[in-house]
This record gives C-alpha cells, structure tokens and sequence, in this order.
C-alpha cells in the first residue's frame, strides 16, 4: 500500500509539474508529452483526463487569441505607421500653409495701405473736382449771361443798320425791277441758292437787291460792253463772216462759233441787258405756265427747279428771241455773285455768303497770318471804317 501511495504521489507531482508547465504556457506541452501523461496516468483518474482536456482546449484558445492579438497588433503598428507618414505630411503641408499664409497676411498688408492712399488721392480729387464744378457753373452762367447780352446788342446792331439804311436812302427798295418781274428773279435764286440745314440761302443774302441795282447801273446797260455787232445768235445755221477785232474778216463755216460758258462771249444780243432780263422773265411765265400750269413763282420747289433745268437744256421751243440755256446761265452767274460778292453791292447782307463758304472777306489778321485761319469775315466798308480810307489806298 506504501509503494501504491507512493506511486500515487509521484504521479500528482508529475501531473502538477505538466500542469504547471501548460499553464505557463512552456514548451513541454507538446503533442509527445500528452501521450506520456496519458500512459503514466493511465486510467487512473477520468476527472483529472477532464481537467486536461480543458486546459488543452483553454490553451488552445489563448494560443488563437494570442495569434490574433498579434495579427491585430501588427495591423495596429502598420495603422500607426501609416498615421505617422500622414502625421509628417500634413505638418509639411501645415508649415508650408503657414509660410503661405504670411505672405499672403504680408500682400494683405501691403494692398490695405495703398488702400489707404488710394482712398486719400481719391478725396484731393473729389475736392478737386467739386471745385472746379462749381467754376464751371459760375462760368457757365457767365456765358449764358454773355450770349444774352451779345443777342441783345446783336439785335440793336441790326435795327441800328435798319434805321442808318432807312436815313441814308439804302433801305430794301427796287430800283429797277417791278413787284411781278421781282418776285420771279427772287424765286429762281432761292431755287438756286435755297435756305436749307447747310445755312441760309439766297433771299437772306439779299440776292434780289444786288441783281435790281446791278440792273440799274453799268451791267443793266451793257457798260463796257462791245455793242456794235454783228451779232451771232446761237444755233444759226449756214457759213457766217464776221470782221475779228483788227477789222479782218472771219467765217465760220458750220455756224455759230464754239463758246465758252460763262465767259461773257455767249451774249450776242441786240438788246440791253436789263431788256434780256425783261424779256426773260416773261418767256419763263409764259413757258410755267404752259408747262406747269401757274406763274413760276407760284409753283411747287420741286416743280421750279424742274422748270429752271428745262431752261439750261433748251427744252421751251419758244423764248422770246432767246436761247434759254443763255437766260438760265445768267441768272446762275448773277445769283451766286449777289450771294458772294461784297455786301457794298446790296447782296451778301450779314456776310451769309462768306460766313456760309468760310471765306475771310477783307479780315486784315487774315491777311498777315502764317497759318490756315478761318475767321469772321470783314466787308469793305468795314474795313474802310476801321483803318480809314488812307489806310487802304496806302496814304499816310
């Protein structure tokens, strides 16, 4: 029985030291020792085989937990790698925002204060500005102020011109044309000349008054004129022999000789120039009349101006023993010299026609300027008035 007890007791420490040894987890708990447990204790207990199957199963467990606490924990140091690497970025990033963040604050601070001068340039210019408006106004009123009274003496100029012409017998009056023959001759040269948007035309020239006292003087009665003939009247067919001006004679073989327009040589009348005017006149009723159905100076502008170029073309098949193109060029010359001429002569009133085609008249600044100058324009008599009559003929 001792040596049972004994053998008995030598198995539990031998148990103990295997149990000991899985509990640690030492390396004696392998699949060789197992059996050798199992053949020295044999049957001699099932409890204590339960016990150990428990522990194996126990410490087969932990062994798996322990492998996928590793597993996690390197999973875990790859994570917490991985976060350092990303860690050491953003604080690059960070640094790098904050270096960019102080240039940044730095533009900042440089933009505020141009700002700041900016807004103080802007407030001097304002001042600036409000100052000099209200010069323009002041000034602006001025100017109105001027321009009124520039109108007003502007209109006591012209009825102070109304009354010197009225006292010294220049006032409008015709002279030489009658009311009918006047109000045609005004009608042709406004037709020529009109009043539209480039300025006035021929009646504010005055042109009617510059042909009635041309008609009453020299022109009117050929003055200067070679008067003796022969005349050779347009259109004449057949040789014609006429002595030249040393007495020899010419002949023209085909007819009337070529002229020139508006040289003077087309009038080859036997009649006076204040008749051809006469004359004329009453072709061009008679011929309105006919053709348009009134007086020419009743008709429509369009319907005038047509009537004045049937004349140049020669269309009225009778005239009075006058070419009409010949009357028409006439009328045009004399037209545009009352409109241009000198305002002495009756027509130019105002200057219109200078002002109206820019030239200077007799403007002295003009005279002596180095360089294109457009200026008011002066008459003769002004001129006169201002540096005397010595002055223009060159006395002292």
């Amino acid at each position: 029985m001792a040596d049972s007890s004994q053998s008995k007791a030598a198995d539990r420490r031998t148990f103990l030291k295997i149990g000991a040894g899985v509990v640690a987890g030492a390396a004696i708990a392998t699949a060789v020792e197992i059996p050798y447990y199992s053949s020295v204790i044999g049957g001699n207990s099932s409890s204590s085989s339960s016990s150990v199957s428990s522990l194996q199963s126990q410490l087969s467990s932990t062994q798996e937990q322990l492998s996928s606490t590793a597993a996690q924990l390197n999973a875990a140091q790859g994570q917490v790698t991985s976060l350092n690497n990303q860690l050491s970025s953003t604080a690059a990033q960070l640094t790098s925002a904050n270096s960019q963040l102080s240039g940044v604050n730095s533009q900042l601070t440089s933009t505020q204060q141009a700002l700041t001068s900016a807004n103080g340039q802007v407030s001097t210019l304002s001042g600036q500005i409000s100052t000099l408006n209200g010069q323009v106004t002041s000034l602006s009123t001025q100017v109105s102020s001027l321009n009124s009274a520039v109108t007003g003496a502007n209109s006591q100029v012209a009825t102070l011109q109304t009354q010197v012409a009225s006292l010294s017998g220049n006032a409008d009056a015709l002279v030489t044309l009658g009311v009918q023959e006047a109000a045609v001759v005004a009608a042709m040269a406004e037709t020529i000349i009109p009043n539209d948007s480039n300025g006035p035309g021929a009646n504010e020239a005055g042109v009617i008054y510059f042909i009635d006292r041309q008609l009453n003087g020299d022109y009117g009665n050929n003055g200067r004129m070679y008067n003796p003939g022969p005349f050779i009247m347009p259109n004449t067919t057949g040789p014609i022999t006429v002595n030249d001006m040393t007495g020899e004679p010419v002949t023209y073989p085909g007819g009337t000789p070529p002229l020139a327009w508006a040289t003077g040589t087309e009038y080859q009348y036997g009649m006076s120039l204040r008749n051809f005017w006469r004359y004329g006149i009453l072709a061009l009723e008679t011929y309105a009349n006919t053709a348009y159905g009134g007086n020419f100076e009743t008709l429509s502008a369009a319907n005038q101006l047509t009537a004045l170029q049937d004349l140049f073309n020669n269309k009225p098949t009778t005239f009075n023993s006058i070419i009409p193109s010949d009357f028409a060029n006439e009328v045009f010359f004399m037209t545009w010299a009352g409109f241009l001429m000198d305002p002495m002569y009756g027509g130019n009133r105002g200057m219109v026609g200078w002002t109206l085609t820019a030239s200077p008249g007799l403007n002295k600044e003009l005279m002596v300027a180095t360089t294109p100058t457009i200026l008011k324009p002066v008459s003769l008599s002004q001129f006169q008035q201002q540096f005397g009559v010595k002055g223009v003929l060159g006395g002292t």
